[in-house]
């Protein structure tokens, strides 16, 4: 009897040790907490911390669908059927310093005109810092000045040069007054008619273009003005515009452009020598708009623009969000080419549809 008081007591004190061990290798083997991605609202809406970083991120694009009619404001040649499709991600990451707020930010895109003519590129990749900027963008001899409206061919009359690499360092906020100055490579290349290989590039030679511009921003609207000197063409361009807000409901802005030395002939064999900060035709080119809100939901805008060589362009859009992120946006445009763009005139247009997240 005592044998087996003492077996059934050693089997149960075993068994005993073996599920506290159980149970222990259980509680040992339960995953980490999780680190939820925390929201960052120090820089708007949309950030958040990346996990282990005091860095916020916000994720943006959208996608684009653009659907051509009738001739071509450009060229007046006929568009038939002319389908564009564009897929748009920004990468915008910030943390503050000692010495302010730390920014990167990276724009990157994917055009399809057709089964044969897709590409993907980078738009914009920079750091900023303090006020200062390196890297590639637009050239802010655009965007200091806002472009040219809500519309979706602006550029009939066109207004800047196209991406560039670029150091700039702008002294200012939003409101008030603000300065800019800045280095940029230029970029893109034109046609010269001369030699074997006819072509010449916007780009600065043994030293970059420089830009400069001054701006001062209120509750009204603005004034704005932008030079650039362009020191392959050895040319200067500058634009001013001025914004104006009447109420709640409408703004109206123009904007004029004047270049120096337009019909040069420094380039290669005597050809003219083209501008990167004045693309228009003519020593001058000027461009107006306006828009107006209609309801909660729609609004509309136009555009109109003229070049001193003689050609003359109009746009006209509504911009209607069917729902929050998505817009459908029809547009009709008239030019009538003079000069070197030729004679004649083209009519046709645009419906755009994109979904913006």
């Amino acid at each position: 009897m005592a044998i087996r008081t003492l077996l059934f007591c050693s089997t149960a004190a075993l068994m005993a040790s073996t599920g506290a061990r159980a149970a222990d290798a259980i509680v040992a083997a339960e995953p980490e907490p999780m680190e939820y991605v925390r929201v960052c609202d120090a820089f708007g809406k949309g950030y958040f911390y990346i996990p282990g970083t005091e860095t916020c991120l916000k994720i943006g694009g959208y996608v684009r669908f653009d659907s051509n009619y009738g001739e071509s404001p450009y060229s007046g040649e006929s568009n038939g059927w002319d389908a564009f499709t564009r897929g748009n991600i920004t990468l915008d990451a910030r943390s503050e310093t000692e010495y302010g707020t730390l920014r990167s930010f990276i724009d990157l895109r994917s055009d399809a005109n057709n089964v044969t003519d897709t590409k993907t590129y980078l738009n914009g990749a920079y750091i900023e810092i303090a006020g200062f900027r390196a890297g590639y963008a637009d050239s802010r001899y655009d965007t200091w000045l806002n472009s040219a409206g809500n519309i979706i061919n602006d550029d009939v009359i066109d207004y800047t040069g196209d991406r560039t690499n670029q150091v700039s360092y702008v002294y200012g906020g939003d409101v008030g007054f603000s300065a800019l100055i800045g280095l940029e490579e230029g970029s893109g290349t034109y046609d010269t008619g001369f030699g074997p290989a006819p072509s010449s590039s916007y780009d600065g030679s043994s030293f970059p273009h420089v830009i400069g511009g001054v701006k001062y921003t209120q509750d009204w609207g603005g004034i704005a003005a932008i030079g650039g000197y362009d020191t392959k063409a050895e040319a200067f361009a500058g634009k001013l515009r001025v914004d104006v807000t009447l109420n709640d409901l409408f703004s109206v802005w123009v904007m004029g452009g004047y270049q120096s030395d337009w019909d040069n002939d420094n380039g290669p064999g005597g050809t003219r020598r083209l501008n990167y900060y004045g693309p228009w035709n003519g020593d001058w080119a000027a461009w107006g708009g306006f828009s107006a809100k209609m309801s909660e939901k729609a609004s509309l805008n136009g555009q109109a623009a003229y070049e001193e060589d003689g050609t003359f362009a109009a746009a006209l859009n509504v911009e209607y969000m069917v729902t929050s992120m998505l817009k459908v946006q029809p547009e009709i445009n008239y030019t009538e080419f003079g000069g070197e763009r030729g004679t004649g005139s083209a009519l046709g247009g645009t419906i755009r549809l994109q979904r913006n997240f």
